[in-house]
């Protein structure tokens, strides 16, 4: 006997948390439209949500007298034992969602990006300072999980949940190593016929814009290595694989340091930008607002 009580005690009720609400607030407040308006939603919502519960329990919860709601004695003491495990849910719920935001913040940033603005010991100090960890890395995070991501993507595009904030836009320029660069023929398409070009999928576009800006037919074919990222496919430049649509001001090093040559004056705008994205909930938190502003303000100073 004592087996099958406890067995009896475990099974699911089969209740949801929208049918627990919409009782308590008619409970609490007598009345349909007043627990409609409570809860943000309508009164024939608050009604089924009721049915659903007396229907799931097999008992009348709520008399209707005159226009108003009245607890049977069964929702009285219905209402009474559910009062304090909900109010625990609720906390246990603020809980750990104020843990996770205080837990410390992820922020994947590309190799170049990083490079160029984060890597300093001026920003790494503002992460240590604001419980900022920089993860560099060209593999895409999953921005919704346990802890609190932000992620820096070239090419970010609206996502529902998502916070986008645009950070830098990108100009490219012809480029390739100098020996290269200096028996170029940027205006001879069977020139261009011959080389290889170095192609992050993020400057694809790119290519057929340099054809218009040069002059030159657009049934060019050159031979096309693809890359996953920036930084590899302007490592692969600096070493005479092919030529690359450098992206400014990301290859300005490789330029200072001689280990890439401009092909052609010509620079065109990516199609794609650099932006911060993040979770809503994260992106509406203080921690959330001041690495955003904090990286605005790093990009355009």
């Amino acid at each position: 006997m004592a087996s099958d009580a406890s067995q009896t005690a475990q099974v699911d009720p089969g209740l949801s948390w929208s049918q627990l609400r919409a009782f308590e607030a008619c409970a609490r407040l007598s009345s349909f439209a007043g627990a409609a308006l409570a809860l943000s939603v309508t009164a024939s919502a608050v009604r089924y949500q009721i049915g659903l519960l007396e229907a799931r329990l097999g008992v009348i919860l709520f008399e209707r007298q005159a226009g108003r709601l009245a607890l049977t004695k069964i929702g009285e003491t219905f209402a009474r034992q559910i009062r304090r495990p909900m109010r625990d849910l609720l906390n246990a719920c603020a809980t750990a969602t104020q843990s996770a935001l205080e837990a410390p913040i992820t922020l994947s940033a590309p190799p170049l990006f990083a490079r160029e603005f984060l890597l300093g010991r001026p920003f790494l100090a503002w992460c240590d300072a604001n419980n900022v960890r920089l993860d560099v890395s060209d593999a895409k995070r999953e921005l919704f999980g346990p802890t609190p991501i932000a992620a820096i993507r070239l090419g970010a595009i609206e996502e529902t949940d998502v916070t986008l904030t645009p950070l830098l836009a990108v100009a490219l320029r012809i480029a390739a190593h100098p020996e290269v660069a200096a028996s170029a023929r940027p205006h001879d398409g069977t020139w261009w016929a011959a080389q290889t070009l170095l192609s992050p999928s993020a400057a694809d576009d790119g290519w057929q814009a340099v054809w218009h800006a040069l002059a030159l037919p657009d049934a060019i074919v050159p031979r096309t290595v693809p890359y996953g990222s920036y930084a590899a496919a302007l490592e692969a430049a600096c070493a005479g694989t092919g030529l690359i649509l450098a992206p400014l001001p990301f290859a300005n090093k490789e330029f200072g340091e001689g280990r890439l040559a401009a092909v052609s004056d010509i620079r065109v705008d990516a199609d794609r930008e650099y932006a911060l994205i993040m979770p809503d909930d994260l992106a509406g938190s203080n921690r959330g607002r001041a690495l955003k502003r904090h990286l605005v303000r790093v990009c355009r100073t």
